[in-house]
């Protein structure tokens, strides 16, 4: 990567003083929902030792089946994370992967839960885990490898410390031990390991909340905090470290899970999210003894306490602000990489909030609102960024069908988790609505991961590309409009494969208490995808109908009808009918075509009456008309 450094930089630098204004471009060209209102906000923190009553009652986690949409485990305990995910997946390379999630297969107050340890040998996983890997209950986990190969697993324990787990690479039994701390407790961390040896333990972490029964921390409520660790966690020289600029005078604290962390030798970055206040990237270039703060989104309310009000004419000019009291900002969700070059790249997913309402107990935000996955890197300009990934309109009529949105307390694409690979390409995976699939129980669609690329350092994204694509999953893909696919991890490291990992459910929301619409705590599983990065970087492009003349005769049909297009030169061709809820119920083979005019003829005489999507894929582009069917 450090040998097209030279040639980066001049053209990211010609490109510094990218402004949110032009972020705010970009997305008021996308497609948004129906479902645009504003939503009372999240406002609990779950660390996993709440005595949570549920009605279910023991249940047995059904077995993994083989699948070419691999197993990492099962778990009952379905919330991964309160925000971002951060390590859970590592490439060891040549196919060889480690996996880890929160794990727990014992409804009954998850006594068992604790880190799911999965490893993977030429791309195919082990069997899934049947207990966790610490001695004593734990959960939130994160992974990391040090240049020795030794393994560490960091979670939170029930004494509201930071827990470890260490051994040697792949063998051996674990030991254990805890961060000693001058707080009240601490929760939820991440570890990134760097140093000049490669064996330096860099960990974040938040203090604990008032909420969760803990006391303010430098008379802030909920803080993250930095540690490090040179001799494997033995002994702390760093505890407790309040990154520059977060302190009382500024902030109130920080996002539960809003940060995240990575290392590349002597430079570490810290990505620190904050709903109400400045979105703020922390780079040390000596192993974590002093910082560099930048701006990554300038908040514009100063260390503003909710309930108190705001005048909206002193906000910033957004002509694509929900309403005047809307602000743009983090949903709480980032990842963050530092490459051989020592630039650090950032993701967070993008929402609005508003608090024009100061008589009732909290705020609300925008989950419906189509912002999409910003992108920011450190040789930008502070308070800059482009959009990345978001949420595509699949049927390409210029606005996102969607019947309701899963209320996750997160934007509408969130959870994104970037990756890169030794050419300089930068990839990101995340979750998004996807509007043609439905889950006729709850009226929600489904959330699907979906991945972005870039070839030129972050300065133009590829087309969406969902990661479920029926070539990959095979006899699964017939599963697939029926999964709610969240909390996405991607490998740091890409080869010929984007390494992603993510939480699959048949139920949106979680089976954490008995008042969702999660009724079943049994068929949550983890799997993994590689997804070629050759996929990724090719730009699909979603083109009118009327470009490639993409046409349906008749429409309304009855017994059958005949597709037709015009082709502008020799290539692949096929054509997909899509029911209301996503699922493929007319496929034709994959053909080579050559230049002038395609048609296809489909027999509809024994599809129910009702509406469909009809897309035609055409080499690079696709395009997708209505079609009903009436007998």
């Amino acid at each position: 990567m450090k040998r097209n450094l030279t040639l980066i930089l001049l053209f990211v630098l010609a490109f510094g003083a990218t402004t949110f204004a032009q972020v705010n471009k970009i997305k008021s060209n996308l497609p948004q929902p129906t479902k645009q209102v504003a939503v009372p906000a999240v406002k609990t923190h779950v660390t996993g030792f709440e005595n949570t009553p549920n009605n279910h009652g023991q249940q047995s986690v059904p077995p993994a089946e083989n699948s070419l949409l691999q197993y990492l485990g099962t778990t009952v305990y379905d919330l991964q994370s309160n925000g971002g995910i951060g390590h859970r997946i590592q490439n060891n390379g040549g196919g060889d992967l480690t996996g880890v999630f929160t794990f727990s297969q014992n409804v009954t107050g998850y006594p068992d839960r604790g880190t799911g340890y999965n490893t993977a040998s030429a791309g195919t996983w082990g069997p899934e885990p049947t207990a966790r890997v610490e001695s004593v209950r734990t959960g939130f986990t994160n992974y990391a490898t040090d240049a020795a190969g030794t393994e560490y697993v960091f979670t939170h324990a029930g004494t509201n410390r930071i827990h470890w787990a260490k051994r040697a690479s792949g063998a051996g039994t674990w030991t254990e031990g805890e961060i000693p701390t001058t707080a009240s407790g601490e929760l939820w961390s991440r570890v990134a390991i760097g140093g000049s040896d490669g064996k330096t333990l860099h960990v974040i972490a938040s203090t604990l909340p008032v909420g969760n029964m803990g006391t303010k921390f430098q008379g802030m409520d909920g803080v993250v905090v930095y540690f490090r660790s040179k001799d494997g966690g033995a002994t702390w020289d760093i505890k407790d470290q309040l990154l520059p600029g977060i302190d009382s005078t500024h902030f109130t604290g920080t996002d539960v899970e809003g940060y995240a962390i990575d290392a590349n030798g002597e430079t570490i970055a810290i990505a620190v999210t904050n709903t109400w206040n400045d979105c703020l990237l922390y780079l040390s270039t000596d192993n974590g003894s002093s910082w560099e703060k930048r701006i990554v989104n300038d908040f514009p309310l100063d260390k503003y306490v909710v309930n108190t009000g705001y005048d909206p004419s002193v906000l910033p000019a957004d002509p694509n602000a929900p309403t005047p009291y809307a602000i743009f900002t983090s949903d709480g969700t980032t990842d963050v990489l530092v490459d051989d070059a020592g630039t650090a790249h950032m993701w967070y997913g993008a929402t609005y909030v508003n608090d024009s309402l100061i008589t009732d107990t909290g705020w609300t935000f925008y989950p419906g609102t189509n912002i999409g996955i910003v992108y920011w890197n450190s040789t930008m300009a502070d308070n800059s960024g482009f959009i990345s990934g978001y949420c595509p309109d699949i049927n390409n009529n210029q606005v996102l069908d969607v019947t309701d949105i899963s209320n996750y307390g997160v934007g509408l694409s969130s959870w994104p988790a970037g990756s890169l690979d030794a050419a300089g390409n930068i990839y990101v995976a995340y979750s998004t609505v996807h509007e043609l699939y439905l889950d006729i129980n709850t009226g929600y669609n489904f959330r699907q991961p979906y991945i972005v690329s870039s070839a030129d350092y972050g300065m133009n994204w590829t087309l969406p590309q969902a990661v479920m694509n029926p070539s990959l999953v095979e006899e699964d893909s017939v599963e697939v409009p029926y999964i709610e696919a969240i909390f996405t991890g991607a490998a740091k490291l890409s080869d010929d494969k984007v390494h992603v990992i993510f939480q699959a459910d048949y139920s949106p929301l979680t089976n954490l208490n008995s008042n969702t619409e999660d009724t079943d705590p049994t068929d949550n599983s983890i799997r993994y995808i590689g997804y070629p990065t050759a996929w990724a970087l090719v730009n699909a492009k979603n083109v009118p109908a009327e470009t490639l003349k993409f046409d349906v005769l008749p429409n309304p049909a009855n017994d059958r009808t005949v597709i037709q297009f015009n082709s502008d030169r020799t290539q692949t061709s096929n054509v997909e009918v899509y029911d209301m809820f996503g699922q493929v119920v007319r496929q034709t083979a994959k053909v080579t075509i050559g230049q002038g005019t395609g048609t296809v003829q489909m027999n509809t005489s024994d599809l129910p009456n009702g509406m469909y999507f009809a897309r035609l894929n055409l080499g690079n582009a696709f395009a997708t008309r209505k079609l009903m069917v009436q007998h």
